[in-house]
């Protein structure tokens, strides 16, 4: 993996997913993340965390590389934990009241992604938003604006929201065996979450500062 020279970007960015820890279950069981579109037409049924209005809006936002297709075609990934997401499911919207402590950060690297073989996209941005740019060239990496995602907070100016919210989007599923750490709130749910998955499993860490 080659940045440009004079960029930001990490050797091999981490890449993050996160889900309801009810999921686990059923992703360990049929070995695949699994897109918006590909739960709907039956692959899985997880419990959801997030704006049905927006899922609804990236069943139908166009991706202009990759597999093309639609946003929702995508299992999505974020640069960064800590996102802007779960600050929103941590304080709850009509779609899910359950706050932040069942939910857990699945990593990966997008090293291992492009491993997959499954086709893949990143942008520079919020994928939603029109002017988001998309690339399926690890090249355009420096694109992304690194220096937003350490940071705690991300709402000033705003533009940094939206490009905090850069996507790593993989075509329709995401290998179990490509997630190399879920991180947890806490050790409570940490617990629950290796009675899971095994001691074979992902590296099951307690990463509080992940959390708002």
């Amino acid at each position: 993996m080659t940045a440009r020279r004079g960029s930001n970007v990490p050797l091999d960015p981490p890449i993050f997913h996160i889900t309801h820890v009810e999921n686990l279950d059923g992703i360990v069981e049929a070995g695949f993340l699994f897109s918006d579109a590909a739960c709907r037409a039956g692959s899985a049924r997880p419990r959801n965390i997030g704006y049905s209005h927006i899922k609804e809006r990236r069943l139908r936002r166009k991706v202009p590389c990759a597999a093309k297709g639609r946003l929702g075609d995508y299992v999505p990934f974020n640069f960064c934990p800590r996102s802007v997401m779960l600050y929103v499911v941590a304080n709850g919207h009509d779609d899910y009241r359950g706050g932040q402590d069942d939910i857990v950060h699945l990593r990966s690297k997008v090293s291992t992604a492009v491993a997959l073989g499954q086709p893949w996209a990143f942008t520079d941005r919020h994928a939603e938003v029109e002017h988001a740019l998309f690339f399926d060239d690890l090249q355009h990496l420096h694109e992304i604006d690194w220096s937003v995602m350490p940071k705690r907070f991300w709402n000033n100016p705003p533009e940094m929201k939206e490009k905090r919210q850069a996507e790593f989007l993989v075509h329709e599923r995401f290998a179990w065996q490509a997630i190399d750490e879920i991180a947890c709130i806490g050790q409570e749910i940490a617990e629950r979450v290796l009675r899971l998955v095994g001691e074979d499993g992902p590296a099951v860490r307690v990463r509080p500062q992940w959390y708002y």
